[in-house]
């Protein structure tokens, strides 16, 4: 049979159980919930990031941002859709004004293969100069472009077969404007105001 315990066995046991409890909360609770770290061992745990402090916060969203996950980006969002009709044979240019930075979400489709180059001309480069980003043949491409250098970037389109060929650009970027060039003449059009 066991014995009850005795008033000072009872008082020895809640005695260690305050310290205990104190302990925590001075190690603990206070550096997580209220940032309160007096010992400093908030801190060497990295209990201090829970509590959310501005300035713990600040510099835990800094250093895990990662480069390049986030660009900000200046001007107006612009949005275009293109779509063109090329006889056998027949070419097409299209391409839009980017800074540098400037970042381009496009699709394109065409109704048969077609023959690209998605290639861009800096600005202040020699004439007939230009860096191609990808050539090929393919029905259609997706992606996301962000421009290194400012000047006008876009595709080159021909069609190879004996049919017609209609080709879907659907775009959103950073852009001021767009130019076709088809058949010797050069179309321009304005997006948005810088």
């Amino acid at each position: 049979m066991t014995q009850p315990a005795s008033a000072r066995r009872i008082l020895m046991a809640t005695g260690v159980a305050l310290v205990v409890a104190l302990v925590v909360l001075v190690v603990a609770v206070l550096p997580a919930e209220y940032g309160i770290d007096p010992l400093g061992t908030g801190r060497v745990l990295g209990l201090t990031a829970l509590a959310g402090t501005d300035d713990e916060v600040a510099s835990t969203t800094t250093s895990a941002q990662s480069p390049g996950a986030n660009s900000p980006q200046s001007g107006t969002l612009a949005q275009d859709v293109f779509t063109v009709e090329l006889r056998p044979f027949e070419g097409v240019e299209y391409k839009y004004r980017l800074e540098q930075g400037a970042s381009l979400v496009y699709s394109w489709t065409a109704s048969a293969a077609v023959g690209f180059d998605f290639h861009g001309e800096p600005d202040d480069a020699p004439a007939r100069y230009s860096e191609s980003y990808g050539k090929g043949t393919s029905a259609t491409a997706h992606g996301v472009f962000i421009a290194t250098k400012p000047g006008i970037h876009g595709w080159f389109w021909e069609n190879p077969g004996a049919g017609r060929v209609t080709i879907t650009l659907t775009s959103s970027g950073f852009y001021s404007a767009s130019t076709e060039y088809r058949d010797g003449e050069q179309r321009e059009r304005a997006f948005g105001r810088r």
